[in-house]
């Protein structure tokens, strides 16, 4: 006499068994972010939603002119865009799988906010931060200290030492434009830039590493500022 066979679903200590036996679940890279929200000078949250265990986090954030601030390895980051547009955020865990998705940042109507890293000129409509490099890789975000309504300086090791010097004029009735003046006493590599919180438009520059930081005299940063 035969009786009925009966197939038995694997329960999951099955399962459990068979992945501690040297079998591993795929490692897929993935992350959110909240959507629609991401403005100019403001961070924005970005969380890591990966599978299959990561351990390690490169992030690239698509924004060169951010300087080090461009990529970090923390798990879930966040970042302050120095432009407006799209830019391509990518993520790779464990050095194997990764993924890319666009952010569109649009620009702040907001006047700029005094912090310990920022300068705001110009009656608070020009907002400039510096970001140094070492070359030994360190890096870090310079000190800003006010002077007049339109002008400035970063310090970056010592509140003694100034590094940086900049000036945002309003040059409308002899150029049409805004402009920004500065000099500097170092030879680190140096990410700055100036952003019209009214317009959005970003005046960016980079003093290269090792290279004595070489003055600007830029008489039409903000061409599109004026009136």
């Amino acid at each position: 006499m035969r009786f009925p066979v009966q197939l038995r679903r694997p329960s999951l200590a099955a399962f459990a068994f068979v992945l501690g036996s040297g079998y591993a679940l795929a490692q897929v890279a993935n992350f959110t972010f909240p959507a629609g929200s991401a403005k100019q000078g403001t961070p924005v949250q970005f969380m890591d939603v990966s599978t299959g265990g990561a351990t390690s986090w490169s992030w690239n954030f698509g924004d060169p002119a951010s300087g080090a601030a461009n990529t970090s390895t923390e798990r879930s980051p966040s970042h302050a865009f120095v432009g407006t547009g799209d830019f391509r955020v990518s993520l790779q865990v464990n050095g194997v799988s990764a993924v890319t998705q666009t952010v569109n940042v649009k620009a702040t109507t907001d006047a700029c906010l005094t912090s310990t890293t920022v300068l705001c000129l110009n009656g608070g409509r020009f907002q400039v931060s510096a970001n140094w490099t070492k070359s030994d890789g360190s890096s870090g975000s310079g000190t800003g200290i006010k002077l007049t309504d339109d002008s400035g300086y970063f310090w970056f090791f010592d509140p003694a030492n100034i590094e940086m010097v900049t000036k945002v004029l309003n040059g409308c009735a002899i150029t049409n434009a805004y402009w920004v003046f500065a000099a500097g006493l170092t030879n680190v590599q140096v990410n700055w830039s100036v952003i019209d919180t009214s317009t959005g438009v970003v005046f960016t520059q980079q003093n290269e590493q090792g290279v004595a930081f070489a003055p600007v005299q830029s008489t039409n940063a903000f061409p599109t500022s004026c009136p």
